[in-house]
């Protein structure tokens, strides 16, 4: 009888020690693949030099204070921010890094924006197709229409896709059958297919951005948990950002020689991610003990 007690302390030992080697090879490895899994952002600036300014700088310290490096951050911005250097350079530059499908890529978006009449393959619900507008658009043509940026991102092969667009009308982006709306992104715009984005006039910056770029250095951890998703910063954003442009909305709907066509502004997002069957979980992008 003795030596049965004595056997089955020493299997219930084993049993104990190989659980606990096995769930440290688990979280090592689940370090592991954090380490290996990167931030690469693409940030594309033309119109408002001071106002793009903020977001440019204040995404750039951001990541950086995430452990990014310079060589993990593209920038076009102004003069060579021209349709061609939109549509080629950053697709080019992903694919030299040879980015893994598991890294995240954002583009972030800060420039001026249009619709015009909707164009093949008519597939806006409102009429309108919306485009951005380049460095050498020439108030006519050489604006780049959202079909054309969704034909470049469906050659990207990666699970973790973020645009965040700081343009006009650029709810429109993701209304349509050939928009930008697909498994696997997450699609911020400042504002709604029909709406202007507001500028903050003293502090010369856009207004969106201003509560996006705050809410990502800690103050949107809605949950308190130290880690910021993508989708906590929006929530953070939206209601500031419409309740401020309401104001100015009013405002300037006293002020008679300007064109009443200010509407408060209204930020949209399309979650795809993880996937379309199931966008519960959120993406992850800072974590405020590596900025602390």
């Amino acid at each position: 009888m003795y030596l049965y007690k004595t056997k089955m302390v020493s299997i219930v030992l084993i049993v104990l020690f190989m659980s606990t080697f096995i769930n440290q090879i688990t979280v090592e490895s689940n370090k592991l693949n954090e380490q290996e899994s990167e931030i690469w952002a693409i940030i594309i600036t033309v119109g408002d030099i001071k106002r793009d300014n903020y977001g440019e700088k204040s995404l750039t310290d951001i990541l950086i204070s995430q452990g990014c490096t310079e060589n993990n951050i593209k920038k076009i911005i102004e003069e060579n921010a021209t349709k061609q250097n939109i549509l080629n350079e950053p697709f080019q530059w992903i694919e030299n890094n040879e980015i893994k499908e598991d890294d995240k890529i954002i583009f972030y978006f800060s420039m001026h924006g249009n619709r015009i009449e909707d164009k093949y393959p008519y597939d806006e619900p409102d009429g309108f197709d919306e485009c951005i507008i380049p460095y050498d658009y020439d108030n006519k043509s050489n604006y780049i229409l959202d079909e054309e940026l969704n034909d470049k991102f469906n050659y990207i092969d990666n699970k973790n896709l973020i645009l965040i667009f700081e343009t006009c009308y650029s709810g429109g982006m993701i209304d349509g059958e050939n928009d930008l709306s697909k498994s696997g992104r997450i699609i911020i715009t400042s504002s709604n297919a029909n709406e202007s984005s507001w500028p903050m006039y003293i502090q010369k910056r856009w207004l969106f951005p201003n509560y996006f770029f705050q809410g990502l250095n800690g103050p949107a951890d809605l949950n308190k948990d130290n880690i910021i998703t993508i989708e906590e910063a929006y929530k953070y954003a939206e209601i500031p950002t419409i309740k401020r442009s309401s104001i100015y909305a009013f405002i300037y709907s006293f002020i008679p020689f300007i064109p009443h066509d200010f509407y408060p502004q209204h930020p949209q997002i399309y979650d795809g991610w993880p996937n379309n069957e199931d966008n519960s979980p959120e993406l992850e992008l800072i974590n405020l003990i590596k900025t602390k």
